[in-house]
């Protein structure tokens, strides 16, 4: 049995795991190469994590938590330009050549696990709402007037910010992330004009 250290293992695990999925995709992320790269054993690994399954389900659960958090920081009065703050993200992360690590975690769906699909489902229903709260309140505050429901809106713009992030992988720039809010607004509000 390991002896306690006092250092915080399973969170730099956490923290190593999450940013590996985003660069390199599930498949790619071993136990043996966190070890390494954390200066650990790969039975410590294990102490903390049984099966990758376990390991996967809980970095989405904390990259659910504080991207939840994040969101519901952004302070602006505009709810349109929270929207536009919001899109900034996904294109930051497309910037620095990662994924949305739910997005990273979807493209392997079947090779995830139950109960990281369960907290990947989580997530995109937790990220459609907001933005759904956002446009409405963006119609509330006159910002907008749209043509089509909410959350069907909030979900295409969601799918295309992840599709963004994926093509940027491939070419595409990354700031198409950006521009795609408008891109989907204009297609869903009355006159198609998107300020």
């Amino acid at each position: 049995m390991a002896r306690p250290t006092g250092r915080p293992v399973r969170d730099e695990l956490v923290d190593a795991a999450r940013d590996a999925i985003q660069r390199v995709g599930v498949s790619n992320v071993s136990f043996g190469q966190l070890a390494d790269e954390l200066g650990i054993k790969a039975p410590s690994v294990h102490h903390h994590f049984r099966r990758k399954e376990d390991l996967v389900a809980a970095v989405v659960a904390d990259y659910r938590a504080s991207f939840n958090a994040w969101a519901d920081s952004i302070d602006d009065p505009s709810p349109l330009a929270r929207i536009r703050t919001y899109a900034a993200r996904f294109a930051a992360v497309a910037e620095d050549d990662q994924m949305c690590l739910c997005g990273a975690a979807a493209a392997e769906w079947v090779a995830v696990g139950d109960e990281p699909r369960v907290e990947v489902a989580a997530f995109f229903d937790d990220q459609s709402r907001w933005l759904a709260r956002q446009l409405d309140s963006a119609v509330a505050a006159g910002e907008l007037v749209l043509t089509a429901d909410a959350d069907a809106i909030a979900a295409t713009l969601l799918a295309a910010l992840e599709g963004a992030v994926l093509m940027s992988r491939a070419g595409s720039p990354a700031t198409l992330a950006s521009s795609v809010v408008n891109v989907v607004l204009a297609g869903a509000v009355s006159g198609g004009a998107v300020s």
